[in-house]
């Protein structure tokens, strides 16, 4: 199967090509903006370079052959995104337009764009169960809306074509091995907090997440791309969610998180406050998901990696 990653060197594009390059038969296209970091990163991984080619976007081609494009082009720390959001609108239309180029000229091939739960609007007050519980405000300029407002628009565009398989996988939260410790997510937060033996002050706020790891996320994938003509939007979510509360109490449980909660802490929502971010959504069991791992589960693997580097 011959895949290509658009935003290769994203924390999810990097879990999901050590997956489907552990196969032989998988002919991987990588597309990157930093070509050498990139190679150093595949070198680490030993992914060999047999089946996996490293290129620059100015060599995309409509003549390439390709069976699937995963489209991770995001921003994977919630600091950047404010930060770039006047832009996020054009970067995310910009190589969405790319792949969807290459479909109306080959539209047997399979896109897979990496969505976010986000694209919800302001509900998760309580879980998203219903896609039509969407209150996105289209005509907001907050910064925090940008990106939201960037994934709603291309989900949009991609409905539209009835005719080609685009499959919108809406991601609530992802963890892996490849995070930046540095980032300013909560995990990142407590990790740095464990590897720096500091204290993690956070807010005293509950709230709750759904982590799904690399394993789960092949796998939804997988499944989809044995679906023949499919048009759709998917939920990701992992076996079980998991409240703040119960991540602190773990991470000191068993790697020492030295944590205080204060009422005056003030979170960074970069794209607003969600206290129930995840989704009861489970509309995926019908293509054959069952998620193996728990937020739980990924956390506790991610943070064994990440503290004994």
């Amino acid at each position: 199967m011959n895949i290509t990653f658009f935003g290769a060197s994203s924390q999810i594009a990097k879990g999901l090509i050590r997956k489907f390059s552990k196969f032989t038969q998988n002919h991987l296209t990588l597309f990157v903006r930093d070509y050498d970091s990139f190679n150093q990163w595949l070198q680490i991984h030993q992914i060999s370079k047999n089946n996996c080619i490293v290129q620059d976007y100015s060599a995309f081609s409509n003549d390439a052959k390709i069976d699937v494009i995963i489209n991770c082009i995001g921003v994977g720390d919630p600091a950047k995104a404010l930060k770039i959001s006047s832009s996020i609108q054009s970067i995310t239309k910009y190589y969405d337009e790319i792949a969807l180029g290459y479909l109306d000229s080959n539209p047997e091939t399979k896109y897979f764009f990496i969505s976010s739960g986000i694209a919800y609007g302001d509900i998760f007050s309580a879980p998203a169960r219903k896609y039509t519980q969407q209150n996105i405000d289209m005509d907001s300029s907050r910064p925090e809306d940008a990106y939201a407002i960037s994934k709603i628009n291309a989900e949009n565009s991609h409905r539209v074509l009835t005719n080609l398989s685009v499959i919108d996988i809406r991601i609530f939260s992802y963890l892996s091995d490849e995070i930046d410790i540095n980032s300013r997510f909560f995990i990142s937060d407590a990790l740095r907090a464990i590897k720096e033996n500091k204290v993690l002050y956070t807010s005293n706020k509950n709230i709750t997440r759904d982590y799904i790891g690399a394993d789960d996320l092949y796998q939804l994938i997988t499944k989809l791309i044995n679906i023949k003509k499919l048009n759709t939007v998917v939920n990701a979510y992992s076996a079980e969610p998991i409240d703040k509360i119960s991540i602190l109490n773990f991470l000191e449980l068993s790697f020492g998180l030295k944590y205080e909660l204060q009422n005056s802490f003030k979170e960074l929502n970069a794209t607003g406050s969600k206290d129930h971010y995840y989704s009861k959504n489970f509309r995926a069991k019908d293509f054959g998901y069952n998620p193996k791992f728990s937020s739980k589960n990924v956390i506790e693997d991610v943070a064994r990696n990440v503290l004994e580097r």
